[in-house]
């Protein structure tokens, strides 16, 4: 048996005055079997001879390390790369593959993800779409080699901030880090910063507006004086205009609150289809002024799940004011809850869901505007109604849906009412 010394990886030494990183592989073979054993591609790394030792380096992001995934198959990049940020005051976790990655992903908080992109069980894309979804602070850095470029411009589409090609440069990798995290930190404080004005802004408004419509009610209550019906009938008209305002409002400060991050779910066990009988009860009156039937349906034995009652209170609250808005009178509209498989991303298996489903049989959504139902800088309008509104209650349902990890989606087609439905996961 022959072997092979290929490479070594040498820590702290100098050759020429400069330092350098070296890794390690052997290759051996048998000159009976006719076996070889696999090479594994070498990499050097170098940084300035003025580095510091750990000691006396300074930390700066300095009260806190910096946590960092790095995730490759490749052995020898991936010890190489994690000891040399471990070196520099990075607290590292190393994941040999895809899967590996997501769960830690899962199990933990990272500032940065470093990852490879062909990786076995998920690759970098999946690793990345993952993270996307899942924990939004992470920022992720791809490793490509050059033959990979092409994926790597995909990977930056779908929120890769920086991708580096194989081999990795040390002496830009960890001043990159930083700046990349001083960065996020900055656009996190200017987000925060612009919700806190804009909170202030509603609320500014929203106290002077409440104080006008209590006024009306103290006119249509005659307190002020004796008023006719045709004066009554003009305030009501005024209270219906300012609560619409009123309600917008409120949509805007949740929205605010959701967007920047200031808003915790209180998560606890409980049963969907109870939640729906009790929002149904608060809108037996609606119902009866407009004159519209609803039907309930929860399937038995639904499973409890773990929500917050409260966020996911206000989602069922705003799908039935919708079909009570859009229902004609003497039309029907109808609740359903039902335990689904379903699968979020391509890819994944089916996991169980609980469904929520209301129906109404209104005019309807035109097939172009069901793309800008969540966009919040576009209005929507149903399919026989002239005048367009906002839909920034729809957005606010989307935030809070997706906060619990769901699902939620709007099924229309003109002249047959529409669907508007979330899904929430089983644990």
């Amino acid at each position: 048996m022959r072997i092979s010394l290929l490479c070594a990886r040498i820590s702290r030494s100098r050759f020429g005055g400069k330092r350098f990183h070296f890794s390690a592989a052997f290759f051996f073979s048998h000159r009976l079997t006719g076996y070889s054993g696999r090479r594994f591609d070498c990499f050097l790394c170098r940084v300035p001879s003025g580095r510091r030792d750990q000691s006396q380096q300074s930390t700066s992001m300095d009260q806190q390390k910096i946590r960092v995934l790095v995730a490759d198959d490749e052995d020898a990049l991936r010890s190489t790369v994690s000891a040399w940020l471990s070196d520099e005051g990075f607290d590292v976790e190393q994941a040999a593959n895809g899967l590996d990655a997501i769960k830690l992903v899962q199990s933990k908080d990272f500032d940065i993800a470093l990852l490879d992109i062909k990786m076995p069980g998920a690759n970098g894309l999946e690793v990345l779409r993952y993270i996307k979804k899942n924990s939004v602070a992470t920022e992720v850095v791809m490793m490509t080699g050059m033959s990979d470029v092409s994926m790597a411009v995909e990977a930056m589409k779908l929120g890769s901030r920086e991708y580096l090609t194989k081999p990795v440069d040390m002496e830009q990798l960890v001043p990159q880090l930083r700046t990349l995290i001083r960065t996020r930190d900055a656009e996190e404080r200017i987000r925060q910063l612009q919700a806190e004005h804009t909170a202030r802004l509603l609320y500014d408004l929203h106290n002077p507006i409440s104080g006008l419509r209590q006024s009306i009610e103290y006119l249509t209550k005659g307190m002020a004086g004796t008023i006719s019906d045709h004066q009554k009938e003009l305030l009501g008209y005024m209270t219906n205009s300012i609560d619409r305002v009123i309600g917008l409002l409120n949509d805007m400060m949740d929205l605010t609150k959701l967007e920047a991050g200031r808003v915790r779910l209180n998560k606890g066990i409980s049963n969907l289809a109870d939640l729906i009988q009790e929002v149904v009860q608060e809108f037996r009156v609606p119902l009866q002024l407009n004159k519209v039937t609803l039907d309930v349906h929860a399937e038995p034995d639904l499973p409890a799940i773990e929500f917050d009652r409260q966020k996911i209170e206000q989602v069922v609250q705003n799908f039935l004011s919708n079909a009570v808005a859009h229902t004609p009178q003497q039309g029907t509209a109808s609740v359903e809850a039902r335990k689904v498989a379903m699968v979020l991303e391509e890819g994944q298996q089916p996991s169980d869901f609980v469904m929520v489903s209301v129906f109404n049989s209104g005019p309807g959504i035109p097939k172009e505007e069901l793309p800008l139902i969540f966009d919040r800088y576009r209005n929507v309008t149903s399919a026989k109604e002239s005048n367009k509104t906002t839909n920034l209650g729809l957005i606010v349902c989307q935030r809070i849906v997706e906060a619990h990890n769901g699902k939620i989606w709007v099924e229309s087609e003109p002249d047959k009412g529409a669907t508007f439905s979330f899904a929430l996961p089983v644990r």
